[in-house]
């Protein structure tokens, strides 16, 4: 099987790398810095499992895992990150996710975890599983700092206006950038703020105290 890492550190690859070469069951081990690097690679070479992190430049984790398995339902992922929020989990269970980790597991459960997925099953770590349980139990109140991702300065201006109802052409104006800019803004703050359209990001924002 090959398996594909995908961190935009290259530490981090160089480690897991060094963790995965020699095992017998692993016949290549490829590489990427961001979610479209991912994708290109996971269409030119047969990836049988990804490990991916969930924060990347461009195309995140969730669209990447979204994307990954929407295009062959058969490849594994499993998310090897530092967010062990319970929102994180639940967005990558949506996106299809096989597996998740944190990124102070050893590798003895890193190989279990492969092992197990590969095999068809599912692998949460135990304070993965913890924490969806808990997230379960409690009223569902996100809070922003950790159940969306960080948003940029121009992203938040662009969520204001969007909220005072401006027009894309309007706000492109505004803050003097094009209406594909803004429209490009727009696409990543539906992303971010798990949204389907204005409606969405107006309630998405009042819900994680983004705007008063």
């Amino acid at each position: 099987m090959n398996i594909l890492i995908v961190d935009d550190h290259k530490i981090v690859i160089d480690g897991l790398r060094t963790l995965l070469e020699g095992e017998s069951s692993i016949a290549g081990i490829f590489e990427a810095l961001s979610g479209e690097e991912a994708l290109e690679m996971a269409a030119s070479q047969d990836i049988g499992l990804v490990l991916l992190d969930i924060n990347l430049p461009g195309i995140d984790g969730f669209e990447a895992c979204r994307r990954l398995k929407s295009s062959h339902p058969e490849r594994k992922v499993i998310a090897l990150t530092m967010h062990s929020n319970g929102g994180y989990i639940s967005r990558m269970v949506k996106a299809g996710v096989d597996g998740y980790l944190l990124k102070n597991t050893g590798k003895e459960e890193l190989m279990l975890a492969i092992k197990k997925v590969a095999a068809g099953e599912q692998y949460f770590s135990r304070e993965v599983a913890n924490s969806l349980i808990a997230g379960m139990q409690q009223p569902r109140q996100p809070q922003p700092a950790g159940y969306i991702q960080k948003l940029t300065r121009r992203e938040k201006e662009v969520l204001h206006l969007i909220i005072e109802e401006h027009t894309t052409e309007e706000i492109a104006e505004k803050l003097f950038i094009s209406p594909a800019t803004a429209i490009s803004h727009r696409k990543s703050l539906l992303r971010k703020l798990d949204a389907k359209n204005t409606a969405g990001l107006v309630k998405a924002a009042f819900e994680f105290g983004l705007v008063s």
